[in-house]
């Protein structure tokens, strides 16, 4: 195991889902395939159902990739996204290089994953061309989506603005 996840033992609401049952991993997209299959031979990181991977204000060090299991992103009490096999958590601390991260992760499920730090992320980008689209279509869908929240009527077309 590498990395230095949280090793809160504390149950998150909402963990186990609503039925008491541990949600069911999602299944792989067709796109993410090709993130797993980049890392597939990278030690990974263990994080058991409930355990937190890092909280929100945490300095970031690396991204992580779900190998197996699902996670939660969430800040406060509002949920942003759950994450699974393929999927990738922490990328805005290689992208942006903020001091902080912006939102709390934690499993739902034992998850396995790859942590992937800033020069791993940039051998990938170089090596792999595809890999750096697929993190910024991630980070246009997550704004996306945080966009549709806060303005969930469409936009409606206008005139180009005469310049």
């Amino acid at each position: 195991m590498i990395g230095n996840p949280r090793t809160s033992s504390q149950r998150k609401p909402g963990v186990s889902g609503e039925s008491g049952e541990p949600p069911e991993q999602p299944p792989i997209e067709s796109e993410n395939e090709d993130i797993l299959a980049l890392l597939v031979n990278e030690p990974h990181v263990a994080l058991q159902s409930g355990q937190i991977l890092f909280t929100e204000g945490d300095p970031p060090s690396c991204m992580y990739v779900v190998k197996t299991g699902a996670l939660r992103i969430r800040s406060g009490g509002v949920i942003y996204e759950d994450v699974g096999p393929g999927g990738i958590v922490g990328e805005m601390a290689l992208v942006e290089r903020y001091p902080a991260r912006s939102a709390t992760v934690y499993a739902l499920t034992d998850c396995e994953l790859v942590a992937v730090d800033e020069a791993r992320f940039s051998a990938l980008v170089a090596d792999a061309p595809r890999f750096a689209l697929r993190v910024m279509q991630i980070l246009s869908r997550r704004l996306r989506a945080m966009d549709r929240r806060y303005r969930p009527e469409p936009l409606v077309a206008r005139e180009p603005l005469e310049p």
